[in-house]
This record gives C-alpha cells, structure tokens and sequence, in this order.
C-alpha cells in the first residue's frame, strides 16, 4: 500500500493512525522484501506476527505460504483484516487474526508445541516486552525477524560496547544477533520521528541456554536487573557486595553494570551463589 492508499483506508474505517498505539505503516517494498527474506519462511511455516496493522506484511507471509498468526490491539483492523481475508477463520492455512493486547496475551497458549517464527513490525513501546515472550516462551521461536527502532536494535546487538539489561537478555537466548539493514522514517506513513532497522536473532532453545552457560539465564537477568538498579552507582554498591568477589572473578571494584559482557555476568552470578552457601 501506498500513503494514498493508506489514507483512504483509514478514512474509510473510521480515523487515521492511532499514536497512542505506535501506528507506523510501512509502505516501503525494499524494507518489506528485507523482513520476508530474512525470514526464510518456507510453505507450511506457522509465523506470529504482532500489530499486522492493515496486513501488508501479512500478505507477503502469506504468499510465501506461511500460517500466520497476527495478534492485533486495534478492533477497526481486526474488523478490516476479517474483511479482506473471508476464508480465514477457521482455515488450516490461516490466517488466524487475534484481537487483543500483546503484551498481556498468553504466546505459549497462543502458540503451543511445534516450531514457529517471529516476524513482525514491531510497536516501538512494546519492542522489548516482545523480543523477550518470544525468546523466553516455554516453547522458542525457530527464527525471529523484527522491524524496530534503529537505536534499539543497535543496544541488542552491542557486544564489545556498554550493555544493558536488552542486550544480555537477547544474548543469553541466542546464538547470534544482527541488524540486517537500516529503515528511513520515510519508509513509513506515517512517518516515525526515528530511524528504524531490520534486526535478526537466531534464538536458543532452553536446552542450549544451559548448555552453554552453564546456568538459567532467569538466574542471571535476576541479579543483572539489580545491578542496574542504579546505574551510575558501582556493581558492589548496587548489588551489596564486597569489592573482593568482584576482584575475585577479574573484574574492579569499581566497575559499573553496563561493562560486565554476558559472559562475566554469568560468573559474576555463579560467584554469589556459591558466596551464599
């Protein structure tokens, strides 16, 4: 679709975009081809998508012969995708649209056994609360692709620089992490205030989470959102621990949150654990 298009859309079922709700239509065919490509969707693929808006990647998973899932916050959509796909409930094939909040829907219930991909344009005000039931169902995603805000997606994928608590949630539950490709605010109608970008994350399963770190990641993000309680405090100070147990595991007593890497986080939180027995 088209702004033109768009408008007349809009118009016609009552209202433009709702900015409360962070309605951002991409009207862009290059960032949308990025998002299907990136998704590697093959026919029979069962894909969740959040706020399919007036559904125009949702037709492009759909034409890749995905089963799509869109759970969608605003009733005029729902009503307007209803419309446009008649066949849908009901069908083996999907679409399956779901009114509601995402944010407070059960995805494990939604979802269930069996693999499935994440792809969606994301609201930026639920873009962490997202990633994270994604990454963190009972039952992960095979692969997630996600258009967010470009500074978000650059904080996800920050290794060497400072982390924060959206990083290292993202690290622990995935093999790899990139931005695949930045999105102009024109790229969309209406036009956000910021750029945006195509971000992909190969998610673990719960099995290689503890594999590979050889703890819970829930274990880690616990004593991590206490370090960062306070962020230009020092770690001890925030944490109540001595100087020393940080020194023990080769880091300062005087370091800060933000310049653990997930990996010292994890021997940090295995150091207090045995600190406490």
């Amino acid at each position: 679709m088209n702004p033109t298009e768009i408008k007349a859309v809009l118009a016609d079922i009552g209202g433009g975009a709702n900015k409360g709700l962070g309605q951002h239509f991409l009207v862009d065919k290059s960032a949308l081809a990025t998002i299907v490509n990136e998704s590697e969707i093959e026919p029979g693929d069962r894909v969740l998508e959040i706020g399919p808006g007036l559904g125009v990647l949702t037709n492009a998973l759909l034409e890749k012969g995905a089963n799509v899932i869109a759970i969608e916050r605003d009733r005029r959509f729902i009503e307007y995708l209803a419309a446009a796909y008649p066949s849908a409930k009901g069908s083996k094939g999907g679409p399956n649209f779901i009114q509601g909040d995402a944010a407070k829907l059960d995805w494990d219930s939604i979802m269930g056994e069996g693999k499935w991909k994440f792809v969606a344009n994301l609201p930026y005000s639920i873009t962490s609360l997202a990633i994270r039931k994604a990454l963190y169902a009972k039952n992960p995603p095979t692969n997630l692709v996600v258009l967010i805000q470009r500074e978000v997606a650059e904080r996800i994928i920050s290794q060497k620089n400072k982390q924060s608590l959206l990083s290292l949630m993202v690290a622990y539950a995935s093999h790899e992490t990139s931005l695949v490709r930045r999105v102009s605010p024109g790229s969309f109608f209406p036009p956000p205030k910021v750029e945006s970008a195509v971000l992909r994350v190969s998610p673990m399963s719960h099995e290689e989470r503890l594999a590979i770190w050889g703890i819970d990641p829930e274990e880690i993000m616990s004593l991590a959102k206490k370090g960062f309680a306070h962020p230009r405090k020092f770690l001890a100070s925030n944490l109540g621990i001595s100087g020393e147990l940080l020194e023990k595991i080769g880091l300062s007593a005087k370091i800060r949150a933000e310049d653990l890497s997930p990996a010292k986080w994890r021997d940090l939180t295995l150091a207090v654990i045995q600190a406490k027995n």
